[in-house]
């Protein structure tokens, strides 16, 4: 048993990095794409620039509705039924991204966009809802463990961005030929990820209605999971926002900065773990004991970490923002204890997907984003952004204290799945 769970353990490892390392590149060209826009084009472009990513983000965000981890989930339990549960997540998904457009098409009526910003925005709009769907793509490669194609696809993607970086820094191009680069980049990452989901044998299939419906009412208390998220996350700003001076403010987002790529690298994380929970579902003992042997290696990593950050981030910080930033280390070394946590609650939140517990999840997330507002004000208006700092850490020490009482409760056999994608719920047409 111990050698085939150290087995598994190097596979989570081995799809965390084709995973982590493919995102992480895209993410990296992509602040390049911020930074370009701001040098060539300037502030003003720029701001138009993040404000219609940050609407288009959001509306995207809301329209997946959980879609991606539903996948992860479902694909890694019934694998045999893959082409029909993407079917339907593809179904439900172009419905609710439908739906979404069209309210960004309405709010955008209502704004005075100049002819430029709505090419903008349409260019922009159609690079996010594809990249949505690409998530969706992924999210199935992780459940078929079938990354390392995956890597190979983003870091081909992350090339193009590269090029179209190049292009418009070194010919003088203008930001429509800019723009239309990315969305061509993306699309190709579409196209390619949909070419390999076919290569591993994923096919349009047929599907019932009954199974869109019972897929969308699976995902969706994922979704506002991960909405009560966003709240928390958005919420270390937005309520500072109102209590603090701008130059505050400042420090307060410099010393956020890094905490911000260890919420990223944990969602990545989580996507990866409950493709192996979901393959593990059906046996209690080994669900268990991988669970448990991901917990002690997460630990022995993150612990040790958060030691270090505590004592690199000040340093860090004036490196990097420059000596007026000074300020920002303290809170920046109190927001390192959170690191463990994050981490906990991120393998905490697939392994309660993977039990079917998404409203257990639903439940915490909420409460928590509650308390989150709530102690962000209180310790914002005491302590400015030491207070925000101690917030963090108390809420995300709070979300792993709900979880793990979660798991003492759930000790009985209730709790666990029995293949919810069986073949009850995949009828055939």
């Amino acid at each position: 048993m111990r050698a085939k769970n150290m087995t598994s353990i190097r596979q989570t490892s081995r799809n965390l990095r084709n995973v982590l390392s493919g995102e992480l590149l895209l993410r990296v060209a992509n602040i390049g794409v911020a930074v370009l826009i701001g040098r060539v084009y300037g502030a003003a472009v720029l701001g138009i620039y993040a404000a219609i990513i940050a609407s288009a983000t959001l509306a995207e965000r809301l329209s997946d509705d959980g879609m991606e981890l539903a996948g992860i989930e479902e694909v890694s339990k019934e694998p045999a039924h893959a082409s029909r549960i993407v079917t339907a997540l593809y179904i439900d998904k172009t419905i609710l991204s439908s739906l979404a457009i069209l309210a960004l098409v309405g709010v955008a009526s209502l704004g005075k966009l100049s002819a430029a910003s709505r090419v903008m925005a349409v260019i922009l709009t159609a690079r996010t809802f594809l990249y949505s769907y690409c998530r969706l793509h992924a999210g199935v490669l992780k459940a078929l463990e079938k990354t390392g194609g995956l890597l190979r696809i983003q870091s081909a993607h992350f090339g193009l961005l590269v090029s179209a970086l190049l292009l418009v820094y070194f010919r003088g191009a203008s930001l429509v030929t800019l723009l239309l680069c990315l969305l061509a980049a993306q699309t190709f990452e579409f196209l390619a990820t949909a070419l390999l989901l076919e290569r591993h044998g994923l096919r349009p299939a047929k599907v019932t209605r009954k199974l869109c419906r019972s897929l969308l009412y699976r995902s969706t208390p994922i979704g506002l999971t991960y909405t009560f998220s966003t709240i928390m996350l958005r919420g270390d700003v937005l309520v500072p926002s109102l209590l603090l001076p701008v130059a505050t403010l400042g420090s307060l987002v410099a010393a956020d900065t890094g905490l911000v790529m260890v919420y990223v690298v944990a969602w990545l994380f989580s996507g990866v773990l409950l493709a192996d929970l979901g393959r593990a579902a059906g046996n209690r003992e080994l669900f268990d004991t991988h669970f448990r042997r991901c917990i002690t290696v997460l630990s022995q990593i993150a612990i040790p970490s958060s030691v270090a950050s505590f004592f690199l981030i000040p340093a860090a910080i004036r490196v990097l923002f420059g000596k007026n930033f000074t300020a920002a280390g303290q809170p920046g070394a109190i927001m390192a204890a959170a690191i463990p946590f994050i981490f906990l609650n991120a393998a905490y939140l697939s392994r309660a997907i993977a039990r079917n517990a998404s409203k257990v999840c639903l439940t915490i997330y909420g409460v928590t984003a509650i308390l989150s507002v709530a102690l962000n004000w209180i310790l914002g208006s005491g302590y400015g952004v030491t207070g925000i700092a101690c917030s963090i850490v108390i809420r995300e020490a709070l979300m792993t204290a709900g979880f793990a009482s979660f798991g003492k409760l759930s000790s009985t056999a209730r709790d666990f799945p029995i293949a919810i994608s069986g073949e009850s719920e995949l009828p055939t047409c």
